[in-house]
């Protein structure tokens, strides 16, 4: 089984953890702010995001944890009935929030195709390495 890369239990990705980046609790003042001149509408500006909070966020997982954090991924971007928008969806008594003009994205599917793109772009190396062994050895 493999271990999440650092704590001691098993590693369980969530498509939730592709939004870590973008937690603006208790930094609204400096995340907030930066990420509010961003328009998640726009093609250009959601690849600027991906890059710098997804893809740089996550370079260091090992070759096999990124393949298993892919394939949650592409698990729920096979399913048409999958609830995107329940990700955006600010729950008062939580300690994470998201910009607040966040929840106004026209498609919140394509933000998630979009980080699938690019992450195939740049873990291709590394997933296809992964696919060639069994993970009921990890």
């Amino acid at each position: 089984m493999l271990m999440h890369p650092f704590l001691d239990r098993p590693y369980d990705p969530q498509i939730g953890h592709f939004l870590g980046g973008f937690e603006i609790y208790d930094c609204e003042e400096t995340l907030g702010e930066e990420l509010s001149q961003f328009d998640l509408n726009s093609a250009e500006d959601r690849k600027v995001l991906i890059y710098k909070y997804v893809v740089h966020r996550f370079r260091n997982l090992s070759y096999r944890h990124k393949f298993l954090f892919f394939c949650v991924l592409a698990i729920a971007l096979d399913d048409p009935k999958y609830d995107f928008n329940a990700l955006f969806e600010h729950e008062v008594i939580s300690h994470s929030a998201l910009p607040p003009e966040w929840d106004e994205m026209q498609d919140f599917r394509i933000f998630f195709e979009d980080i699938y793109k690019y992450l195939a772009e740049e873990w291709g190396g590394d997933l296809d390495r992964a696919s060639q062994e069994d993970p009921a050895t990890w």
